[in-house]
């Protein structure tokens, strides 16, 4: 639901998921099962799941009859929360919401405690009073030792668990509402009894692997909401669980922060464009991330596999910063500094390290991918926020990688890696698990990075005024790029190799790995057109996204090898919307489209979630095969939307616009993008050439483009889901812009709650009729603030200028 970028739910039947959301905060994590129930509770800290499925029975009370649910019930998916609305047998409208409290509003020290909500309400519509006794039941070992003990702490209502072997895994479980019985048991059959099991043992004698059940009465009465909460809370030993648990809010506070927390958030970086499907990929792509942002040990970061890996892996944190730079940037710093303060001695930048300890691994490589994409996510981050001390910080770590890199070329000038190995320790670069499989020598992938990362450092140094490092490293940059179009590039097919192996033997693999020299600006641009579509061969798409490798290659398997080599990893579609962008705005638009659509197309069928960013599909069944939320895919995806597809750079150092717009749209809209100590909103428009209107100045943008002082959307008010406003002020003369996402046209009402006085002429420019207009009679401040009538064409859009007169 919800068109615009602004507002983000999706309404599913109960019977078509085949899992259900991944939620998180900064210390623990939450996955759902189809069903609806919890079905495992990761703490950040330890890193292990500690408490399994939590599972809820209800019964009457008076007859002790098991009320399952009368018919299917309703999903409703947020970016915070996960609710279920259903019926029970005897006719009590059920309505329970998980969440994961988050509301973290800055990056200090103090975090929200590790804590799981499942909130409930029971809605009585018929014209008798009910009475039900509800069971709790929770795996109480989840996926620790078979050692785990338990106590029912009466002061909490809650149970207290621990493992013998390492007490410092506890957690507490309990309810707000009275609990009338509890237990612990190895007695699993209870939990689905046909019957009331009646009251229960107040006993936790049970060895193992303890299921802890508690047990609540619940009196509802005529046309009556009853409201309760169950609590998962874990801690550092007994007592830091319990203080966790203690310094949980109720739920009804804890959703309303953690809403707050992901409305604020969601509203950075808004990019809105006429077709829903990239806008909601976007609004989205910032809900995932937030949900993966962990404080763990070694400080913020994220790891590569939620609930699953303790691991945090270099590249997928380089990638991450450049869409946390429009989000979060504080947290895109903290990720980063973890890589320079693990640099290895010689300058290379490690593979991964161990949230919970710092352990770090590098395969062995020689090189690898993961240090050239280092230094330009430093970059990056400096420009975003433009914090010298930062980059003053991180320069000669930056630095020295560079150098390593450039002691790691061959004597054609090319970056070469000497692995003999296979998998992890035989491949270069992204695709670097496939099993008994070889990438190594020359790449092109990590030779189009290191060449785009000297550059980067070039001009690091020339920010801070070390102009000799600066030329040197420019002039072997502009060295490797031609070490990399003689010696890689394939003259037979007009496209570049995959590789020169160890033997010296050019491999001319033809994959989606050839999207690299054409976003690093390796490749002329005739070359990056003519790998732009040949990447848009239909043996490379699906209604997914791109296949790492063709349908028609003779080394294509659509799940083999984790999906590289024929499978849709999905994230690859977004670099290609990246690439495309300048030479296809067409196919950029297609490729950012259909990939994250296709999340929530039959979502039981594909082992989706919809608006959650899963890993790797079969290139056939197009079913998910890999983890069911990739954190590194989420920040890509709005990277690509706003410097691809909105055109937005700050590599020299200034912010430049260069919308592109796919030849069917008429108009793009940037709102509240982070930049420095700004918030930048930006709209392009076909007036019929493309016009470019501010809040911010640039001498560098492509186009004509008018700059107003200030951004006053958020004062601005257009009746309809599908409609996207940008309101923008220079002293009283206002320029007021709506856009049209709908497949319909529509009339809306659109005014400005803001201090105007006096008259204003005006002038419109609608696309439905392709030219501006002026109006006869002047509009008055009031007619302004009580709304003016608009009509939009399907996909079109409406500019009022209105100028004040004195």
């Amino acid at each position: 639901m919800g068109s615009s970028g602004h507002v983000a739910l999706y309404e599913v039947p109960d019977t078509e998921l085949a899992v259900g959301s991944t939620l998180g905060g900064p210390k623990v994590t939450a996955t759902i099962k189809a069903s609806g129930a919890i079905e495992k509770v990761f703490g950040v800290d330890c890193g292990a799941v500690l408490i399994g499925t939590v599972l809820l029975r209800h019964y009457d009370a008076v007859t002790g009859m098991y009320l399952s649910q009368d018919r299917p019930g309703r999903f409703y998916i947020y970016p915070e929360r996960q609710e279920h609305r259903y019926a029970l047998t005897n006719g009590i409208q059920m309505h329970e919401t998980v969440f994961v409290l988050s509301t973290q509003s800055s990056w200090e020290d103090s975090v929200d405690p590790p804590a799981v909500y499942q909130w409930i309400e029971l809605t009585n519509p018929t014209d008798r009073t009910v009475e039900l006794m509800i069971y709790a039941h929770a795996d109480l070992r989840g996926d620790t030792a078979h050692d785990v003990e338990v106590r029912f702490d009466r002061r909490l209502g809650a149970l207290v668990a621990w493992n013998r072997s390492s007490p410092e895994q506890a957690r507490v479980f309990g309810c707000s509402q009275h609990v009338e019985s509890f237990e612990t048991t190895l007695d699993y059959a209870k939990a689905i009894a046909e019957t009331c099991p009646g009251p229960l043992s107040n006993k936790t004698k049970a060895p193992l692997d303890p299921l802890g059940s508690l047990q609540t009465r619940c009196r509802v009465e005529p046309q009556q909401t009853v409201r309760f909460h169950y609590l998962a809370a874990l801690g550092n030993g007994r007592h830091g669980a319990i203080g966790a648990y203690r310094a949980c809010p109720d739920a009804e506070t804890a959703l309303r922060r953690t809403t707050e927390y992901y409305g604020e958030m969601t509203d950075r970086a808004v990019v809105v464009c006429p077709d829903p499907n990239v806008n909601r990929g976007v609004l989205w792509s910032k809900a995932n991330m937030l949900r993966v942002q962990t404080q763990a040990p070694t400080g913020w970061c994220f790891t590569n596999d939620p609930t699953r890996s303790n691991n945090s892996v270099g590249r997928d944190t380089a990638w991450f910063a450049f869409g946390a730079d429009y989000l979060n940037p504080a947290f895109a710093r903290e990720s980063l500094l973890a890589y320079v303060r693990l640099q290895e001695r010689n300058g290379k930048i490690i593979e991964y390290y161990d949230i919970r300890n710092g352990k770090t691994e590098d395969y062995g490589l020689n090189i690898n991918d993961n240090t050239p994409l280092l230094i330009m996510a430093l970059w990056h981050h400096y420009n975003a926020t433009g914090d010298e001390g930062f980059l003053k910080e991180v320069y000669p770590a930056a630095a020295k990688a560079a150098r390593y890199i450039l002691s790691q070329r061959n004597e054609q000038g090319l970056v070469w890696c000497t692995a003999t190995g296979t998998s992890d320790w035989g491949i270069v670069g992204w695709r670097n698990v496939i099993p008994n499989y070889r990438l190594s020598g020359a790449t092109t992938e990590v030779n189009s990075e290191c060449y785009a990362a000297l550059k980067t450092i070039s001009h690091m140094a020339r920010v801070l005024d070390k102009h000799e490092d600066s030329e040197t490293f420019d002039c072997e940059a502009e060295t490797l790029k031609d070490a990399i179009n003689r010696h890689l590039y394939n003259s037979n097919n007009g496209l570049y190799l995959l590789n020169i192996d160890l033997d010296g033997n050019p491999r001319s693999d033809v994959t989606s790995d050839l999207v690299f020299p054409v976003m690093f600006d390796v490749a002329p641009d005739d070359v990056a057109a003519e790998i732009i579509g040949r990447l848009s061969n239909e043996a490379f798409w699906t209604q997914a996204g791109i296949r790492t490798t063709p349908r028609d290659a003779p080394n294509y398997t659509p799940n083999n090898g984790w999906g590289l080599l024929g499978g849709v990893w999905v994230g690859v579609s977004f670099w290609y919307a990246f690439a495309a962008a300048k030479y296809s705005p067409s196919f950029m638009a297609h490729a950012l489209s259909v990939s994250f659509e296709n999340y929530s197309s039959d979502p039981r069928r594909n082992n989706t979630v919809p608006g959650q960013f899963s890993e790797w599909l079969h290139g056939e069944t197009l079913v998910n095969e890999g983890m069911m939320l990739s954190p590194w895919f989420p920040p890509r995806y709005l990277w690509a939307a706003v410097e691809g597809v909105a055109g937005f750079s700050s590599f020299q150092g200034s912010p430049t616009v260069d919308p592109r717009l796919a030849p069917e749209w008429k108009w793009l809209a940037v709102q509240n993008l982070p930049y420095r100590d700004q918030r930048l909103t930006y709209f392009a428009a076909r007036m019929p050439d493309v016009h470019v209107y501010t809040n911010f100045v640039s001498s560098a943008n492509p186009g004509p483009y008018i700059t107003y002082e200030e951004d006053i959307s958020s004062r601005m008010e257009a009746i309809g889901d599908s409609l996207c406003r940008v309101g923008l002020r220079h002293g009283q003369n206002l320029l007021l812009f709506v856009g049209n996402t709908a497949e319909r046209t529509t009339t809306t009402s659109l005014r400005v709650r803001d201090h105007l006085a006096g008259s204003y002429r005006c002038r419109t420019y609608n696309s439905l009729f392709g030219r501006w207009m002026e109006h006869d009679q002047r509009i008055s401040a009031d007619e302004i603030g009580r709304g003016m009538s608009v009509k939009l064409e399907r996909k079109g859009f409406c500019v009022l200028d209105l100028q004040q007169e004195v």
